[in-house]
């Protein structure tokens, strides 16, 4: 019976964002500023969100005033709304997507020559500006073939809809889970397409992840684009990491954004020293787009044993020391 009605109420959902979807795409696109806007103010005047966004903020930027944070995090949440409407509102209609996405000339040219060398391209993108633009933008504008990684919605109606009725619109990219996904990137590798991932995600050790420097701040970041390089060396696969963001300009366009690592990948001293230097590129770009950045998420939850007492003070309120456990599963 709870299976029953907790079907009833999928459905119903389904059935409720289907037509909220139907009504962004019969928008004109400058009338999406005005559902972004309520739709940001009511994340804004959610008690649990706005305290998390000011803390994160002056995590990252201690050297912000309170009235910074606060005009920061209102723009922000302002952004990820209105990106969210406007990736829906652009999917799946090439007019739309030129006249709104922007993927340089420079960087389209790079991208066809990894193409055309048959190298997998393994994207790193953060939770900046529209970051479902980088994997829309790729596939369409230089011919990338890639996957790339999500975590499924527990309603499979909306996860269907969300994840390959909205974002698989576009040939060339397919989506896959988080659970199991560097398997299913693997295998993607060996099928010669690329692989997408989001560099700023909390992820325990145990589970493929690492402590690296964000703002000045150990944070638990996953090192799956330096494995999978790794991966894709050992077995003679041919393959290139490109950081990628794609922010809104002052022109109200999406102009994407790219890097290349600075040195061949072998003449890094690990695996960790590659995510280091991608999430400096990464901190790089917020401290530019600050207004851009998804800041209502814990990125700040992990302290790693033996912190700095100066480091320590700086971590926001959620955040814990972490215990054996999230170094390996025997630890609990």
């Amino acid at each position: 019976m709870k299976d029953f009605f907790l079907n009833i109420r999928y459905r119903i959902e389904y059935v409720a964002v289907l037509v909220l979807y139907g009504m962004i795409r019969l928008l004109p696109h400058g009338a999406l500023r005005i559902p972004a806007i309520l739709g940001g103010a009511g994340v804004w005047l959610m008690p649990t969100f706005r305290r998390m966004i000011i803390a994160n903020i002056r995590t990252a930027m201690p050297e912000k005033s309170e009235a910074e944070a606060v005009r920061i995090g209102r723009r922000s949440c302002y952004h990820v709304i209105f990106n969210l409407f406007e990736f829906i509102w652009l999917s799946g209609n090439p007019r739309r997507i030129e006249r709104w996405y922007e993927l340089p000339e420079d960087i389209t040219a790079r991208l066809k020559a990894h193409v055309a060398a048959g190298e997998r391209i393994i994207f790193v993108n953060p939770h900046l500006g529209s970051w479902e633009a980088s994997g829309l933008m790729a596939p369409y504008y230089a011919g990338v073939r890639m996957v790339a990684i999500a975590k499924p919605v527990r309603n499979p109606y909306l996860n269907r809809l969300l994840n390959h009725g909205n974002r698989e619109k576009e040939a060339g990219l397919h989506i896959i889970f988080a659970r199991g996904a560097i398997r299913a990137a693997t295998r993607a590798l060996r099928e010669g397409l690329g692989v997408g991932t989001l560099i700023d995600q909390n992820t325990r050790v145990r589970d493929g992840g690492v402590f690296v420097r964000f703002f000045g701040m150990p944070v638990a970041s996953s090192k799956a684009p330096a494995s999978l390089k790794h991966y894709c060396n050992a077995h003679g696969i041919p393959s290139v990491i490109i950081y990628g963001t794609s922010v809104r300009m002052p022109d109200g366009r999406v102009r994407a954004h790219a890097e290349w690592l600075s040195r061949p990948f072998d003449q890094y001293e690990s695996e960790e020293a590659v995510i280091q230097e991608l999430m400096d590129i990464s901190a790089g770009y917020i401290r530019r787009f600050p207004e851009q950045y998804l800041w209502f998420y814990r990125r700040f939850r992990y302290i790693p044993p033996e912190c700095p007492e100066e480091l320590l003070r700086r971590y926001p309120y959620y955040a814990r020391v972490v215990k054996p456990s999230f170094f390996n599963r025997r630890g609990r």
